[in-house]
């Protein structure tokens, strides 16, 4: 069941709301400018409107801003950017997954029925060939984001960065044997390594899709000799090294799971004699060893250590008030909105610590600090398979295909 935190606090409201029982109900959806994805040539480039001037002309609106997101720090943002600014306006913040959000967003923008007005939601393949390519959703962000974002506003607005690495459990396994990305194909370590289901977990299959890309692809088929001291052949039904390195990652007894945060516990249970790996967030990483499980990662693998994803940050097609959507998405880049400010309340009286002390979730603006002994952007993008939308988007119909004819 999905969680639904309503900045006015009727649990009765939010029913009523999500079932589409208001005058939006019959609104027709308005049909997305040409050029949504970009700002508008005609007036300059970039938009120009203020943070200011976009609260101001949210007030005015008055109408409810309702926000879906993948990421629960976006609920408690929701109301502490409404407390900061004492307004009148109505916000329901829901956290739902990304496979539900295109659903929902696709069937409320194309029936007209109430839906978001801002989604914040992950899995840049979907994304693009559901919501963009379709028209419910649109890129949009000002000269203000932009300056504190910059390339990362294209092609699809980046808010979050998260990443998944290689952990392991560290009574049976040291980093040092695992330096090799080729290492899950190993009979030594057949049946031993984890990961999410690619089938349940989108950006998981965007990996697996991106490293066939022939940038990855190249790498991976360098890593192999660098491995297995010859040359890769190529199987019939492998085009290049990254369906090779899935086709024998499978082959190899992948374990898959329903989720990081239990993979997480049972690879790093005490008293294992199996050397258990997986690629998981490292944010479920540190919260388990911070719990005493036995978790090592690894971030010295050649060629490349896992991957960097991106929660998008969007607006919907039929908004009722899309410049209070669009001031809330600027605040949440400023250092405010990542990490409050120590006394900024969320309803429930508490201080509302946004991002504060989390590792593995990286702001869009880079220019904001890291968790002490977490690594920048700049400096995860160097060893990790980053997610391009567009690639994984054309491609990822292929290699779905290709893993349920090897699996």
């Amino acid at each position: 069941m999905r969680k639904v935190l309503t900045v006015l606090c009727c649990f009765f409201l939010c029913a009523t709301a999500l079932s589409g029982c208001s005058d939006k109900g019959t609104k027709e959806p308005e049909k997305q400018p040409d050029n949504a994805q970009t700002p508008s040539e005609s007036t300059g480039g970039i938009d120009q409107t203020t943070f200011e001037e976009l609260l101001q002309k949210g007030i005015e609106n008055g109408k409810k801003v309702t926000v879906y997101s993948t990421h629960s720090v976006v609920v408690s943002g929701c109301e502490a950017f409404k407390n900061k600014y004492n307004l009148d306006v109505e916000f329901e913040c829901t956290q739902i997954g990304d496979t539900n959000q295109i659903t929902q967003v696709a069937e409320e923008v194309a029936s007209g029925a109430e839906g978001a007005d801002l989604i914040f939601i992950q899995d840049g393949a979907r994304v693009m060939s559901d919501l963009v390519d379709e028209g419910y959703v649109y890129n949009w962000y000002n000269q203000e984001i932009y300056d504190l974002v910059g390339a990362d506003t294209e092609p699809l607005l980046v808010y979050d960065y998260c990443n998944k690495v290689f952990i392991f459990n560290s009574d049976n396994v040291k980093e040092e044997d695992l330096t090799n990305i080729w290492y899950v194909t190993d009979e030594k370590y057949k049946g031993t390594v984890q990961m999410k289901d690619p089938y349940s977990e989108g950006v998981n299959m965007d990996f697996l899709t991106q490293i066939t890309s022939d940038d990855y692809a190249a790498k991976l088929e360098a890593a192999y000799k660098d491995y297995y001291g010859t040359d890769l052949v190529l199987d019939s039904d492998c085009p290049n090294a990254g369906y090779q390195w899935i086709k024998m990652l499978y082959n190899n007894g992948l374990v898959v799971g329903s989720s990081d945060g239990d993979i997480a516990q049972a690879i790093g249970a005490e008293g294992q004699s199996e050397q258990w790996s997986a690629l998981i967030t490292l944010n479920k990483y540190k919260k388990n060893l911070d719990k005493g499980y036995k978790l090592g990662f690894a971030s010295s693998v050649t060629p490349f250590a896992g991957f960097i994803y991106p929660i998008y940050g969007l607006l919907t097609s039929n908004a009722d008030n899309p410049d209070m959507a669009k001031a809330f998405l600027c605040w949440l880049f400023t250092e405010e909105g990542w990490f409050g400010n120590g006394e900024l309340k969320i309803n429930d009286g508490s201080v509302y610590n946004g991002m504060t002390g989390r590792f593995g979730d990286y702001s869009g603006n880079t220019n904001l600090k890291v968790t002490d002994g977490d690594k920048t952007v700049k400096e995860w993008k160097s060893i990790l398979v980053e997610e391009d939308p567009i690639y994984c988007s054309e491609h990822r119909a292929d290699v779905e295909d290709f893993i349920n004819l090897i699996k």
